[in-house]
């Protein structure tokens, strides 16, 4: 059974990533800059490069449930960010695919204000 979660919080300066386990307790978290990024492939290899250690050292891929993404202009139903005015990357980005090839786990990703919502109606 999987014993925890990643979060994934993409902002116009700064992208938050955090793994939380099954009671919403944050175990471990860090960010990096999303504007430093013109290409949204060297972002992802940099989000892998701060995240994978980190999901190793909760358990492993196998222990994860998926990885939850907020984004701005986040489209839950086709996984896609598009056209996000804060971002530098244009068009619309198959982002969850991309993060699911990357890491090998379930991707969702929504839009980040649906996220904030969702969480502070979990949590608090």
């Amino acid at each position: 059974m999987a014993t925890f979660v990643v979060g994934i919080d993409i902002g116009g300066t700064n992208t938050k990533i955090g793994i939380v386990n099954r009671d919403g307790k944050i175990i471990t978290q860090d960010r990096l800059l999303t504007n430093k990024h013109e290409d949204v492939e060297e972002f992802l290899n940099e989000l892998h490069e701060k995240l994978a250690p980190m999901i190793e050292k909760a358990g492993g891929t196998k222990n994860c449930a998926g990885i939850g993404i907020g984004a701005p202009n986040g489209n839950y139903y086709s996984g896609t960010i598009e056209y996000a005015a804060n971002l530098k990357w244009r068009g619309i980005i198959p982002f969850a695919k991309m993060v699911n090839e990357k890491f090998g786990v379930p991707v969702k990703l929504t839009n980040d204000a649906n996220a904030a919502a969702m969480g502070e109606m979990k949590y608090g």
